[in-house]
């Protein structure tokens, strides 16, 4: 890399950076929703007494058999937060290096 791309990368990072952030809020705001689905949903499903199962074993697999796509929407939404926080670290660590990088090229130019 030269020092000129090394600069240009500079200056587009920290709006790559901030549009990361953005996209971890959001995947967050996802979950939370998601989470919030499944509660309403499990709530529902327990306040309408389909959930009558004789034992808590079987009363969970009840639940768990009506909750399917909640259930799946919400794993969806905590791996896509992962891959935003993931996607956003190494951003953040793309920057670090790069300054550090820029930094022994400013003190070998002295």
């Amino acid at each position: 890399m030269t020092k000129q791309e090394i600069a240009n990368r500079l200056l587009v990072l920290p709006k790559e950076i901030a549009t990361a952030e953005d996209v971890v809020i959001e995947a967050n705001r996802q979950v939370v929703l998601a989470k919030e689905t499944l509660q309403r949903k499990e709530d529902d499903l327990l306040l309408g007494n389909e959930i009558d199962g004789k034992n808590a074993e079987i009363r969970a697999a009840q639940m768990r058999q009506h909750t399917e796509l909640e259930r799946e929407g919400l794993s969806n939404a905590e791996l896509n937060l992962k891959n935003a926080a993931v996607r956003l670290s190494k951003l953040k660590d793309e920057l670090g290096a790069l300054n550090s990088v820029a930094g022994l090229l400013q003190g070998g130019a002295a």
